[in-house]
């Protein structure tokens, strides 16, 4: 036999004798899972699996700072994901159980995986990517408040991804064009795409969610080419997407205050690759508003950024023109969204004539009219609590009305939209969202993880987080979420006759909130900073 043949039967050896044993790694441990990359080896529990820490792209580190992801490099053992990763880096100031009690780094571009016990590459399960928020500053995927153990449970699928954020995802100059945390997004959806097939999943049923600053992601990548064809339905919940992504000349002021107080030049990759994640952070904190800001920036200082390319166009400016990728979608928000940010940022009382000047500051144009429909407190009396309202209105509410509207005219796929209004039995830990339904405190319920959170529920509200669930995974799972699992009432689409909304309450009713709503009405005439001017 000649050596040539002889090597070519050893390599031919090899490699049935390595297939055997990918066959057997995939079909009889149900804890290992072959990806593109190499195994992974996870935890199954009695009712589902799951994959914690698993790379979807190099660590964005050292000469990697502020560049694109890059794929990972195959791996030849198997890869433990027993425990997840740090968060990305930030100073987290979310409240407990939304921050990671591992740790912080810029290694951080993992995902968890949550899968039915039983799935095989053969049970083409939906899945669900969700893209958690933190005004693009903080925040992470990986803590217990996204913990999808129920929804694992109930046939579903859920992926929960991370994303560099602060200057460290956001950064825009002449350079850079500041979309890199939005890109990391976009590389965990098209890991999920590739590779979800092998946990179980069918990857032409995946539905994107985000909230808060996941949701104005979520409406980002409905605009832009690169993301389409990693999901087939959306969910957004709580987007304040009157606030708007940065334009390139605002990204640029920013990223240059952040330069000076670094001690570098704003194009100066060698110098910002030179300093510490501490030392990162550190500047970043004091990049505030400057002059010429509107007060409205303050929401999110960073952000991805309308370059023209990866994000073509502000989210709700497509959404005006119908130039969102097309898909079935649910938007919803809770009934006192803007609360704490407004008790976050003043402190103190703010009286009538104070709350007067904020008003014709954020409504040059438009004040007298807002003034008669959210009046001050009487003098010596604290107006912060209309404040609120009008910006939950302004950011959230009034907003989603606009949005939905325009979606349903445009678009045959089927818009849902809902409002939830319960107020916990819990308790909040900021005093003035103690008896109201603050930005982000439904989570718990959605994700069925309030007892993870250290939540004591009553019966009707676990009643009611399994009702969401459901509502949820049908949606999932057909597009529709009103087929599948037990729901306790009918959640009707908006249409371009009908405009209905599901009141998520420990009971559900469908409602028509959008048609007569005086309030709504003006603020549409702001047209939300100029993005859906006619």
């Amino acid at each position: 036999m000649n050596k040539l043949l002889f090597l070519t039967l050893i390599l031919l050896f090899i490699n049935i004798s390595l297939a055997k044993k990918r066959s057997y790694i995939q079909n009889n441990d149900a804890s290992i899972v072959s990806t593109q990359n190499g195994a992974i080896k996870g935890i199954v529990e009695d009712t589902h699996r799951v994959f914690y820490g698993v790379p979807f792209a190099q660590p964005p580190i050292n000469q990697l700072r502020w560049e694109n992801p890059i794929d990972m490099k195959p791996w030849e053992n198997i890869k433990e994901t027993l425990t997840q990763k740090p968060q990305c880096a930030q100073k987290c100031t979310l409240p407990p159980g939304s921050c990671s009690s591992i740790g912080t780094s810029e290694d951080c571009l993992y995902l968890d995986v949550f899968t039915p016990k039983d799935a095989t590459p053969d049970s083409k399960y939906p899945v669900i990517v969700y893209i958690p928020g933190g005004a693009f500053s903080v925040g992470s995927g990986s803590v217990p408040l996204y913990d999808s153990t129920k929804f694992a449970q109930s046939s579903v699928i859920v992926v929960n991804i991370n994303y560099r954020l602060g200057v460290l995802g956001f950064m825009g100059t002449d350079l850079m064009h500041g979309n890199f945390g939005f890109l990391d997004q976009i590389k965990a959806m098209e890991w999920v795409y590739n590779n979800i097939g092998s946990f179980g999943g069918n990857n032409e049923m995946i539905t994107l969610w985000g909230e808060s600053a996941g949701a104005f992601s979520v409406a980002a990548h409905l605009t832009s080419f690169y993301s389409r064809q990693y999901f087939n339905a959306a969910i957004s919940s709580s987007s304040p997407l009157t606030v708007g992504l940065k334009d390139k000349t605002t990204a640029r002021g920013v990223a240059n205050r952040f330069a000076e107080n670094v001690g570098c030049g704003i194009e100066d990759l060698t110098c910002l690759r030179g300093k510490s994640m501490d030392q990162i952070l550190e500047a970043q904190e004091k990049v505030g508003l400057s002059f010429g800001d509107k007060i409205l920036d303050a929401f999110t200082i960073w952000s991805p950024v309308v370059d023209g390319d990866y994000i073509p166009i502000q989210p709700l400016t497509a959404i005006k023109d119908g130039r969102v990728y097309e898909v079935p979608t649910i938007l919803g928000n809770v009934k006192h969204e803007a609360t704490p940010f407004i008790y976050s940022f003043f402190k103190n009382m703010v009286g009538i004539d104070y709350y007067r000047i904020l008003v014709g500051l954020v409504f040059p144009l438009n004040s007298q009219k807002i003034l008669k429909l959210y009046p001050p407190a009487p003098r010596g009396q604290d107006s912060r609590p209309i404040l609120a309202e009008l910006i939950t209105d302004y950011l959230f509410r009034c907003q989603d009305r606009y949005s939905t509207v325009k979606l349903a005219k445009k678009n045959s796929s089927p818009i849902y939209s809902f409002h939830y209004v319960h107020v916990k039995s819990t308790g909040h830990p900021l005093d003035a969202c103690d008896d109201k339904v603050c930005h982000g405190t439904e989570l718990s319920l959605f994700f069925n993880s309030y007892e993870l959170m250290g939540e004591k529920l009553d019966r009707d509200e676990k009643d009611m987080a399994i009702d969401i669930n459901n509502y949820i995974v049908n949606f999932a799972t057909s597009h529709n979420p009103n087929i599948g699992l037990p729901i306790p009432t009918q959640w009707n689409r908006v249409t371009s006759s009908q405009n209905s909304t599901l009141i998520m309450e420990t009971t559900f009713e469908t409602k028509d909130i959008f048609t007569n709503d005086a309030k709504c009405d003006v603020l549409d005439l702001t047209y939300y900073r100029n993005q859906v001017r006619p």
